[in-house]
């Protein structure tokens, strides 16, 4: 006769002798009883008990004695005992991490394991659950070390040869100590499937190379309007020409919008056409027949309008191009297609063209040497980044992120400006935009032996001296008087900078009714611009 199980939770009032008296019907009935769980529970007392009956009159025999024992407030069914609802959501918990994970108690039998193991090890759970944890592990490996030494390891790499394949993984192992930190209760071990490392790396390396607008360090208002258009820009298919001096970062715009695009998962194909001649340049971007010229490979080769199909092509330098190449490039933009050097077919592309130049390209139209027609193909949204000199309060946020970035890639702990080299900073007219900022950066993470970047790094390594490119731009400071040297003998750097940062104050509270619109414009809080103009005692008519 087969037995059915049954799980009863009674409700009762404490006394002396009650678990006794609620046994009884069991023992009365020869109901062999296989668990008894106490259930702490606020304001009450309440057990548990699995069981199983031959009959459903046995079982209602049961609970009817139960229900007359003194002290007894209810008697219900229940589906799970409390251990087993606990085990199952903790089973739940483990079968929902990307991990394979575990467990094995103080004699190496498995205790725990998860899905994820049970994938990456090709077995069941049935198949290892309270068996030898030798079973998936030779004896070397970390979970027996950790079990017998109490040591913990981390991201161990392991292959194990079974019959059916290989296993390659990364393990990592945690004792399971007592309270007192001393005795081994068994180890829980995560693993990770070495392709799933893969698959993770990958994406990051991916996730890392992608620029988005997120890369442009700003805080200027013309920078924030100009993001702003290119976003919206980005979604359309329209040619957009970038404008900009050397070093604002063209060709970073041009990615971000590539990946603000709906060609982000396309590719993004960039080439400096001033870098190349004519010949060279044409092969590049529309590719060549087999045996064209010689040294050319037997295949052919595709160009870069065509690999960019569907994606974005850059075209850096245009203004450097020829006017025979310029031809070329209009009737890519006038009937989407091209035709490979020594061909004879016409092959129809989709791509998106992003020029850019530093070039005054209206003056090249005016003598001659710039197409309208291409002028007008290529301008059709305009984008014109404002050289670093126009957006001082820029200049910190991108040296500090420079630095981050520049020590992490020579391997050297993070640094920082002094004051003093702010101040200089600011005081710059770049150029070379944020790429002479970048490398006076670099000079001086390298040579600063610790975590400050002093003012003596721009001065006496790059022969920069302040207020230098004050002089050079026409900007509201361009006055600013630097104090002369006497007899051949310059006063002290920081009486210099002092000067030279008085005038610069006065000369922006001039132009500024306000302390806070004078901080904006030099990239620091009002407060420092109040603390400056009491620490020089400057004073400014009623």
């Amino acid at each position: 006769m087969s037995l059915k199980k049954h799980i009863i939770e009674i409700e009762f009032k404490d006394r002396l002798g009650f678990a006794y008296e609620i046994l009884e019907p069991f023992e009365k009935h020869l109901i062999n009883k296989s668990n008894l769980e106490i259930l702490p529970q606020k304001g009450k007392m309440v057990v548990a008990v699995k069981f199983h009956c031959s009959t459903d009159i046995q079982f209602n025999q049961v609970i009817t004695e139960l229900a007359t024992v003194k002290g007894v407030v209810s008697v219900t069914s229940r589906d799970y005992m409390p251990y087993e609802k606990k085990e199952r959501r903790l089973q739940i918990i483990l079968n929902s991490v990307s991990e394979g994970v575990i467990a094995i108690d103080e004699d190496g039998t498995v205790e725990h394991i998860n899905d994820m193991a049970c994938r990456i090890f090709s077995c069941s759970h049935d198949e290892v659950i309270n068996r030898s944890a030798e079973a998936l592990f030779p004896p070397e490996s970390p979970i027996f070390t950790t079990l017998k030494s109490g040591h913990p390891f981390s991201n161990k790499e392991q292959r194990i040869c079974t019959a059916n394949k290989g296993i390659h993984f990364f393990i990592s192992c945690i004792p399971i100590l007592d309270f007192e930190g001393t005795t081994n209760f068994g180890v829980v071990a995560t693993i990770k499937d070495y392709q799933q490392v893969e698959e993770i790396t990958l994406k990051l390396t991916k996730k890392k190379n992608v620029v988005t607008f997120e890369n442009i360090i700003q805080q200027n208002s013309k920078m924030k309007a100009l993001i702003e258009t290119a976003k919206v820009v980005a979604k359309g298919t329209s040619s957009i020409l970038i404008r900009g001096d050397s070093g604002t970062g063209k060709e970073l715009f041009a990615k971000a919008i590539h990946t603000e695009s709906n060609r982000c998962s396309a590719p993004f194909i960039a080439i400096n056409c001033g870098a190349l001649p004519d010949t060279l340049l044409e092969s590049e971007l529309f590719g060549y027949e087999p045996g064209t010229f010689t040294g050319a490979t037997k295949s052919g080769k595709k160009g870069l309008f065509e690999q960019a199909t569907t994606g974005t092509i850059f075209l850096d330098e245009i203004g450097e191009v020829s006017r025979q190449m310029q031809v070329s490039l209009l009737r890519v933009l006038q009937e989407h297609t091209i035709r490979k050097v020594g061909g004879d077919k016409d092959i129809p592309v989709d791509v998106r063209i992003i020029a850019a130049t530093n070039r005054n390209l209206e003056d090249m139209m005016r003598q001659g040497l710039f197409r309208e027609d291409l002028y007008y193909r290529l301008n059709v949204i305009p984008l014109n980044i404002p050289p670093l000199r126009e957006r001082k309060e820029d200049i910190q946020l991108i040296a500090q992120h420079l630095i981050r970035k520049l020590c992490l890639k020579l391997g050297k702990p993070e640094k920082y400006l002094t004051k003093e080299s702010i101040t200089f900073l600011l005081a710059f007219d770049y150029p070379g935009n944020v790429r002479q900022l970048e490398n006076m950066l670099e000079l001086a993470v390298n040579l600063e032996q610790t975590e400050k970047i002093q003012l003596n790094h721009f001065t006496d390594n790059l022969n920069l001296q302040p207020g230098t490119a004050l002089i050079n731009n026409n900007s509201v400071i361009s006055d600013i008087k630097i104090p002369a040297p006497v007899n051949d003998n310059w006063p002290p750097l920081k009486e210099i900078i002092r000067e030279v940062e008085k005038q610069i104050i006065v000369k922006v509270m001039q132009k500024n009714s306000s302390s806070r619109k004078a901080g904006n414009v030099l990239g620091v809080s009002n407060t420092t611009i109040l603390k400056k103009i009491k620490k020089y005692g400057i004073v400014f008519p009623a």
